[in-house]
């Protein structure tokens, strides 16, 4: 627990560390709702403070987070009077500067939080907005201290030339956004002029957020300032959707739906996208290969070292030289590839306009661009924020789900506030799809699935159900979303009173085409089709004897996969298939023929590092003696994006692929974003380990369908669908067949036999037209002798 690590830590601390730890101790107690106790450690940190640093900036900081909390437990004056303190010593120290900006927030915090205590809904209201109008001017106040020249976000756009604290500046134009989102709300009601106009304001004010954020993606290269960057970016981004969305219910004006729409796809696996517009500004500036080369071997020694890096410091003594030699190299190439990347912007002035062009498509384009035979779900799921339900005696803060739908006729935008029992009832889905106790289940679990998929259905498929009709349906998830396999969703309940039967379920699979993507920009960019090449498929499958190896501490052993040969060989029997297995399935041959391949086919385990989704990996061959990283048998997400796939699609048959990370603003972070990145426009991939029997079958059928010309997601489809048809009801449980998933373009790999029927059709009809032409001319010529 934080309070007994702190108290335990403040013993052995000096006075400046005792200071420290006492605000720790405050907001973990404020926390847990022990206010006197909160109270007894912030102001021994002022007396601390004033003993110590006398009237110094510290203790300004004393003062101001003693007044944060007196706001937070309704002391409004008090925390004025302690407010007062701070500005007294500020005003001797420091009249303009981050910390004179950081006194502004504390202020403007207090007075955008400060409680209205009155029944009276109108004088709530009018004192609320006071109140609110007061903290925007602290804000505005905090930016001037910033040296920010026209600290007004809502009319002006903001530039940062030189700023003396980036992040503080960012915080604050985001908070004046979020104030006048207040403002707007207290009027949602009886809407106006001034709803509107308020929520304009927030909008100009997040918009200025977002793109001083993407300024400083171009310019920031520390791993650190990049996090705090994407978890603002996620903020203010979920922010606009919301605000959007109330201004297009409000006015029906497309202009808010298309900003609601580009900054969900902007979230949308954002590195992809940046990857994407890298290669096409490379293409397209004559930039000499051994500079990409050069940057290609630099990001590749970044990922070995940072790969050693990380195993170092998973052992219990980690050797603090070997530490200290691979932070050197990895900084001395991250050092050497800015410099690369500035060179490569100055020189070639057309790389850098291309490579930060917004080349994201309109709704309207994208619409210009969808099949009449196609439909696209896109989800973006906000984390709670303004709306709140009284639940007994506690609130409960509620997540809003925003969805668009898209058809090459159609354009429809929804949002759906998510109340705790659709959050749970998608854990619940997705727990009894993946449980490794599919053996074991009982008719009550059953059940229990079969009433909360069809409540999923409800929220996410059901809005739209009539549009879907003989359409292929691809989906964008967000968050939680992406571990649900949509295929297993209940367009119907059964009778509970009887006994679940698997294979009879009315799921979605069987009326719809499900496909997937990371975005409907990445998604329409990358259908077009690449070069086929001459080497069809290649196929990895090793042979594991159980060797042990270690991830984060926990030990692990290569269990066999005898299934996997078998799969690989009943490929072979449908497709030109080029097989490495057993010892000859080791990663270096892998990285060797990779790029020279159209399909790829990896039947192994997979293990994702939840922590560090970076370090997920592929396990190869293990080969015992290897003394290089590009053949130890493992091969990681971080170097998969170091890859250069010439592949239409990759096919992950393995234990647990998919699953990672959950990473706010990129997507599912996982081994199959991973072959994405490195170009291949398709991947196929498993949410949950994959039952070694099912998965032969699923994995046969697949690449049977594929091979009679079926676009990819219908494929996997009719494969599904042939092992519900043959299985009985305990093997149809969705553990077994629904994890595999179809992410990227999805069109066909082989030509189709109807097509070939057709081809020799028409040149059949033709030389019947020509043989019967013919014999007439030869009949006239007959007559007239």
């Amino acid at each position: 627990m934080v309070i007994d690590i702190a108290k335990e830590c403040y013993l052995s601390a000096d006075t400046a560390n005792q200071i420290y730890f006492d605000d720790i101790l405050g907001a973990s107690y404020l926390m847990i709702g022990e206010n006197e106790k909160a109270d007894k450690h912030y102001k021994h940190a002022i007396t601390l403070s004033q003993e110590y640093y006398a009237e110094g900036i510290d203790l300004a900081y004393a003062y101001m987070s003693y007044a944060e909390f007196l706001s937070q437990t309704n002391n409004f004056e008090s925390a004025v009077e302690n407010l007062s303190l701070a500005y007294n010593i500020l005003q001797r120290i420091q009249k303009i500067g981050p910390v004179l900006s950081n006194y502004y927030e504390y202020e403007g915090n207090i007075y955008r939080n400060r409680a209205i205590n009155t029944q009276e809904i109108d004088r709530f209201k009018r004192e609320k907005r006071q109140n609110l109008l007061r903290s925007i001017d602290s804000y505005k106040n905090g930016l001037t201290a910033l040296e920010i020249k026209q600290p007004n976000p809502e009319s002006s756009d903001i530039e940062i030339q030189q700023t003396r604290s980036l992040m503080d500046c960012l915080d604050l134009i985001k908070a004046i956004g979020d104030v006048y989102l207040d403002i707007a709300l207290l009027d949602n009601e009886n809407k106006g002029i001034e709803f509107s106009k308020n929520l304009d304001y927030a909008l100009s004010s997040y918009n200025n957020t977002s793109n001083l954020i993407q300024q400083a993606r171009k310019e920031i290269s520390n791993d650190e300032s990049k996090i705090q960057l994407s978890n603002l970016q996620y903020q203010t981004i979920s922010k606009i959707i919301e605000t959007a969305y109330l201004a297009y219910s409000y006015s029906g004006n497309q202009e808010f739906l298309d900003i609601a729409f580009n900054n969900s796809e902007q979230l949308k696996s954002s590195a992809l996208f940046d990857k994407i517009a890298n290669e096409l500004a490379q293409e397209n500036s004559l930039i000499p290969d051994s500079l990409l080369e050069l940057e290609r071997k630099l990001n590749n020694t970044i990922a070995n070292y940072s790969e050693l890096q990380y195993e170092e410091l998973s052992y219990n003594e980690p050797d603090s030289s070997l530490l200290e030699e691979y932070n050197d190299k990895i900084f001395n190439a991250s050092r050497q590839r800015d410099e690369l990347n500035r060179y490569m912007e100055e020189s070639y002035p057309d790389y850098y306009q291309l490579k930060y062009a917004n080349s994201a498509l309109s709704l309207n384009e994208i619409q210009d661009k969808v099949d009449r035979k196609e439909a696209i779900v896109e989800y973006f799921l906000a984390e709670p924020a303004t709306e709140k339900i009284n639940n007994g005696n506690e609130t409960d803060t509620l997540a809003s789900l925003y969805t668009f739908f898209i058809t090459s006729d159609k354009i429809d935008f929804h949002k759906k506030t998510l109340r705790p029992s659709d959050i749970q009832a998608l854990e619940e889905t997705f727990r009894f799809m993946s449980s490794t106790d599919y053996m074991f289940t009982h008719n009550e679990d059953a059940k229990q699935y079969c009433v909360s998929s069809h409540n999923l259905y409800n929220v996410l498929i059901a809005p739209f159900e009539n549009d879907l009709h003989e359409k292929h349906l691809t989906i964008i998830p967000d968050g939680k979303l992406n571990y649900i396999s949509f295929d297993g969703l209940l367009k119907t309940l059964p009778d509970t009173s009887e006994t679940i039967r698997f294979n009879e379920l009315n799921y979605l699979v069987k009326d719809v085409n499900i496909n997937y993507a990371n975005s409907v920009n990445i998604f329409l960019k990358n259908k077009a089709s690449k070069p086929k090449l001459r080497n069809h498929t290649l196929a990895f499958a090793p042979e594991y004897n159980s060797e042990e190896f270690k991830m984060t501490g926990t030990s692990y052993k290569l269990a066999p996969l005898p299934g996997v040969q078998k799969e690989v060989d009943e490929i072979a029997k449908s497709v030109n298939t080029t097989i490495f297995r057993s010892k000859d399935a080791s990663e270096q041959n892998f990285r060797e023929k990779s790029g020279n391949f159209d399909i790829l086919h990896l039947a192994m385990h997979a293990y994702i590092n939840d922590s560090l989704p970076a370090y997920s990996r592929l396990a190869f061959s293990q080969i015992a003696d290897s003394t290089t990283l590009d053949n130890d048998g493992w091969l990681n997400t971080a170097d998969i994006y170091n890859l250069d796939l010439n592949a239409s699609m990759t096919v992950l048959s393995a234990c647990n692929t998919g699953v990672g990370k959950l990473q706010k603003g990129e997507g599912l972070m996982s081994l199959a974003r991973g072959f994405l990145y490195a170009g291949c426009p398709s991947v196929v991939m498993s949410l949950w380990e994959v039952e070694d029997a099912a998965g032969t079958k699923i994995m046969t059928s697949f690449y049977k369908y594929l091979k009679a010309g079926k676009t990819k997601d219908e494929a996997l489809r009719l494969a599904k669908l042939k092992y519900l048809e043959e299985s009985n009801s305990r093997l149809s449980h969705p553990h077994y067949w629904m994890s595999f998933k179809c992410i990227g373009d999805n069109s066909p790999v082989y030509t189709s036999y109807d097509l070939y029927f057709f081809v020799i059709l028409i040149l059949l009809i033709i030389a019947f037209s020509i043989d019967q032409g013919i014999r007439i001319k030869k009949a006239r010529r007959n007559r007239q002798a």
